[in-house]
């Protein structure tokens, strides 16, 4: 059989064909496997918000306040705003996703606040920080229950009790700097709604 010869022309042709083939088999592989990727972040998504609220029932994404949310948050991406109900349909909080950046990209994590503002809790869903160092605001023991009690109200004063983590320090302060942002949307954004819920 002879070798097709070692031409410009062929040598893009198989560039080009083999760039088509990868494409489309990426594509596939994506719509294949797309609706079991985004279920499994919306079950991490909600397992955080249980975490971080365990006595809500209901988690309604409140898509009308993102934008006034992305706003007041500043720096930090603000991704979705939960309004938390218990089981007897009473507001007892707010969830905020947020994703800070960390050292390796960004954080993905959940801050809970009570209806008053108060932080309930920090859950992290998602991240890509270093094994064994940026990967501790996950793993060290009791550290990421600082946050509990921060006043939203008042987030930059709650923040200047922050111990980071030595050798995490870059992750640590995305932690803290997601949790600010859940403090300034409570503070800018839902202080208002949940006076508005209470006024109905």
């Amino acid at each position: 059989m002879r070798r097709a010869e070692s031409t410009p022309l062929n040598m893009v042709t198989a560039v080009l064909v083999t760039c088509a083939v990868a494409a489309t088999s990426l594509t596939l592989t994506y719509e294949v496997t797309r609706d079991r990727i985004l279920a499994q972040e919306r079950a991490a998504e909600e397992r955080a918000l249980r975490t971080v609220l365990p006595a809500g029932d209901e988690f309604e994404l409140v898509p009308d306040v993102l934008e006034d949310a992305r706003e007041a948050a500043g720096d930090t991406t603000v991704d979705a705003v939960y309004r938390v109900r218990g089981a007897d349909g009473a507001l007892i909080g707010w969830g905020v996703r947020s994703a800070p950046r960390g050292y390796a990209g960004p954080i993905q994590l959940v801050v809970g606040l009570d209806r008053g503002g108060k932080v309930s809790g920090v859950s992290i869903i998602a991240m890509r920080e270093t094994p064994g160092l940026g990967t501790k605001i996950a793993t060290e023991e009791g550290w990421i229950d600082q946050f509990a009690g921060w006043d939203g109200s008042d987030i930059t004063a709650a923040a200047r009790e922050f111990d980071a983590i030595a050798g995490a320090t870059k992750s640590s302060v995305a932690v803290r700097e997601g949790v600010v942002a859940a403090g300034r949307v409570y503070a800018d954004v839902l202080a208002a709604e949940t006076g508005e819920v209470d006024e109905s």
